[in-house]
């Protein structure tokens, strides 16, 4: 659903739209998590929160979880609220192709960005610097590294922590977001996307096999262009916060 993006990938979520946790402390955990196989397919579930937006009545109307299904260097993210609107993103990390969808209404669509118009895209988006942190952390019962984005001013975004596990096994799942300079899965990250700053965090993982019919666009939607996407998600997030 979907994102500054992040998570265009992660997020756009618009697909966003892409594009969260209950943190867990390490210890001895994270030295067995570090001995842990890589995890080649499955589901990932996010915490969705807004920490800087301070309607609690209106707050209960946007999205609070998100799911990464993933399986061959492809992920779809889900972004849901209620049965009321669905964004998805879906990133082929092998062809560099994305794909944002939006089922809202009477609305079915999609668009289909190449790595050329993924890569024009990004430039619309503050990029900031990631600053490695010594220490680690769990995330979802993952062994994860931590970075700080830290951006030039207030109005590109907050300073935020991110979370990235090894044990994810996606390659160069962040070429279509602005973190893409980390080789790793983010399982806890912030982004800024419709006006409002998302924190996503990892709960849990289900190490269930995927169907790869999960990664073709359904039947009866139809394709827009990218411009018009972004319009129509703007639109509704628009409804929720103003």
């Amino acid at each position: 659903m979907f994102v500054r993006i992040s998570s265009v990938c992660n997020v756009l979520m618009f697909s966003v739209v892409f594009f969260a946790l209950t943190f867990v402390s390490c210890g001895n955990d994270v030295e067995d998590n570090q001995e842990e196989k890589v995890i080649s397919e499955g589901t990932i579930y996010y915490s969705i929160t807004y920490p800087y937006y301070k309607d609690d009545f209106m707050v209960v109307l946007l999205p609070d979880i998100m799911t990464m299904e993933f399986k061959n260097n492809i992920y779809k993210n889900t972004v849901t609220k209620g049965g009321l609107f669905t964004t998805t993103l879906i990133s082929d990390c092998k062809k560099k192709e994305l794909i944002l969808m939006l089922d809202f209404g009477s609305k079915h669509i999609y668009a289909r960005l190449d790595k050329n118009s993924t890569d024009t895209m990004l430039t619309t988006f503050p990029v900031p610097d990631l600053l490695k942190v010594p220490t680690t952390d769990s995330l979802a019962g993952l062994f994860c590294e931590k970075h700080m984005a830290v951006y030039s001013t207030l109005a590109d975004g907050y300073d935020a922590e991110i979370y990235t596990s090894k044990k994810i096994g996606i390659e160069n799942s962040n070429w279509c977001n602005q973190f893409n300079e980390l080789p790793d899965v983010m399982l806890g990250y912030e982004v800024s996307q419709y006006g409002l700053v998302m924190n996503f965090r990892a709960d849990s993982i289900n190490q269930s096999k995927i169907d790869e019919s999960v990664f073709i666009v359904p039947e009866g939607f139809k394709e827009v262009s990218l411009e018009q996407m972004l319009f129509q998600m703007q639109e509704i997030f628009n409804q929720i916060i103003e």
